[in-house]
């Protein structure tokens, strides 16, 4: 009976379902990915994380600002300064000691009004130094009133689209 009683408790240890991966629904979006931009020391956001939607050009320059070219490297391409205007800029910052590189998947926007931003993050090795590592993705704002995050696989974070 003992055995039968340990056989069945190790069937239902396997048995537990695996949950699926988050996946990003609705219509698919154009989106651009900007990466000449740096988190400002005085951005005021705080934490290992930062999830938001920027939707004015003055909330986004309080946050970030453009990085010059390298030595002899070409002009980075910046947002338009109207680009405000119709569109808004989903945002992920990681901070810690490791630069962290993005690669976006899908960003698509529900029916619901829910714009889906999904992506792969990777961090690198680990340093002395702190690093802020931004993902910003430019999406029209026609239709969206929030953004959900998902960061390999599994959802993250929602944000309010104001």
């Amino acid at each position: 009976m003992a055995r039968f009683a340990l056989i069945a408790v190790g069937l239902i240890a396997f048995s537990v379902p695996v949950r699926a991966a988050d996946e990003a629904k609705g219509e698919k979006v154009t989106y651009t990915v900007f990466d000449a931009y740096f988190e400002k020391n005085n951005s005021g956001l705080k934490g290992n994380e930062t999830y938001t939607a920027l939707t004015s050009k003055d909330g986004f320059e309080k946050v970030f600002a453009a990085r010059p070219p390298l030595m002899g490297g070409k002009k980075p391409v910046l947002l338009a300064a109207d680009a405000f205007d119709k569109q808004f800029v989903a945002v992920v910052v990681k901070r810690g000691p490791a630069i962290t590189t993005y690669q976006v998947e899908a960003v698509k926007l529900d029916k619901d009004g829910t714009l889906y931003v999904q992506y792969k993050a990777e961090s690198g090795p680990a340093g002395t130094a702190t690093f802020a590592s931004p993902l910003i993705v430019s999406i029209p704002k026609e239709g969206a009133k929030k953004v959900a995050f998902i960061e390999n696989g599994k959802a993250v974070s929602t944000v309010d689209v104001k």
